[in-house]
């Protein structure tokens, strides 16, 4: 049953067919193995659990199951031989049809029912052969505690998988509520970080946009204002392309990429900002070209994302070091500030959704950056301490 859970739980549940083929599987194999090595207190009788197979095969499999699981058993039973034989058949025939009665009750029934059915179905198949064991053994009252021995271990034994079954079946039922509450958690996140961070520039712009159209104000005011309604859009359709990035992180137009080439074009954009900041930025360029297959535009949002984080990271100045080396066939790219750094807590929950260390951030940024990283199929390490400030290592794998 362990067995069967693992598969199930991994594979079973998509594939129906498979599920029931490997259940019958394990359940005539458990049969086999408990008539091959049955201990034999007098001959051509057998003490062993075939039954608790039979049991769960039907109450779990269904009677299809249990049919097949009867049939396995009895005639492996006969192949192997001795007066029990008949009996077995005898026994196992009238607890297969107590279990087919057994069937629905136990399928809709509470824990306690459950126990019940199995307690009892696990007390038929002995009741059906000890009889006929008793009468023809020599000398009965030997053999009575032997009886009763096997009797309490075949039913503790039924009752202790039906237990751990309950227990599998739970977790299951567990796992599943607590993957739909972190959906539900991760979709009001969202809801409510698209609407922050939507709303706000869009309530700008048409607050700009109705002073507009009052008509009462200058040709420079008229720009001004339309320069802040455009800066608005811009912003609120750069949130969405975050969002986007993220939901879907493949990379759409695979190229060769001179990282070298986009390290200058990403760094045109932030050294102004970088120097209005107080920053020095430092590049140490590869010593031979160094290329990667990925998006020009994600590539650049993903180097951009890291730099501006640092960039704000460094609220006094500081230096912003970029350097791209080879190593072991890969494109190692490293970044470093002397910022303010992150302690272990930020660390291991940077990248998370909607994680950010900065008051107004949204973390949409370290988001996609690890998004596109693993599109790219790199990796990113981040070190840092508080204080000392941050390095991110990006790896890529390179290409000629």
């Amino acid at each position: 049953m362990l067995v069967f859970h693992l598969f199930w739980v991994h594979k079973g549940r998509q594939h129906p067919r498979l599920s029931a083929a490997f259940f019958l599987a394990l359940a005539s194999l458990s049969i086999v193995v408990c008539i091959t090595f049955a201990v034999q207190t007098y001959p051509g009788y057998r003490f062993d659990l075939r039954h608790i197979s039979l049991i769960f095969s039907t109450l779990i499999g269904g009677p299809a199951a249990g049919g097949a699981v009867w049939a396995l058993m009895n005639l492996y039973r006969f192949l192997v031989g001795g007066d029990g034989a008949l009996p077995a058949l005898f026994a196992s025939s009238v607890s297969y049809l107590a279990l087919l009665f057994m069937y629905k009750p136990f399928i809709q029934g509470q824990f306690r029912r459950k126990l019940l059915l199995c307690a009892i179905a696990s007390a038929l198949f002995p009741i059906g052969w000890a009889p006929f064991f008793l009468w023809n053994v020599p000398d009965p009252q030997d053999y009575f505690w032997h009886v009763s021995f096997y009797q309490f271990c075949s039913t503790a034994g039924t009752l202790l998988i039906l237990y751990l079954i309950e227990i599998l079946r739970s977790q299951v039922r567990l796992q599943e509520e607590f993957v739909n509450m972190e959906k539900f958690h991760l979709i009001g996140e969202m809801a409510a970080s698209i609407s922050h961070e939507v709303r706000n520039p869009l309530t700008s712009t048409r607050g700009f946009l109705q002073l507009l159209q009052t008509g009462q104000h200058s040709p420079e005011e008229r720009s001004l204002y339309l320069d802040i309604a455009i800066n608005g859009i811009d912003q609120a359709n750069h949130v969405l392309t975050d969002y986007l990035t993220f939901a879907k992180p493949s990379i759409d137009k695979t190229q060769r990429l001179d990282v070298q080439a986009e390290l200058f074009s990403v760094l045109s954009l932030i050294t102004p900002l970088a120097h209005f900041s107080n920053i020095v930025v430092q590049y140490e360029p590869p010593g031979q070209p160094l290329y990667v297959l990925g998006e020009k535009q994600k590539f650049n949002q993903c180097i951009l994302n890291i730099l501006k984080n640092c960039i704000e990271a460094m609220p006094s100045g500081g230096t912003l070091t970029i350097s791209a080396s080879e190593q072991d066939d890969s494109v190692q790219l490293l970044i470093e500030d002397t910022g303010t750094g992150m302690s272990k807590e930020q660390l291991q929950r940077l990248g998370s959704p909607f994680y950010s260390t900065k008051e107004k951030g949204t973390g949409l940024g370290m988001m996609v950056v690890f998004s596109i990283v693993k599109a790219m199929s790199g990796n990113v390490k981040i070190t840092s301490q508080q204080g000392d400030g941050s390095c991110f290592r990006l790896s890529f794998p390179r290409v000629h």
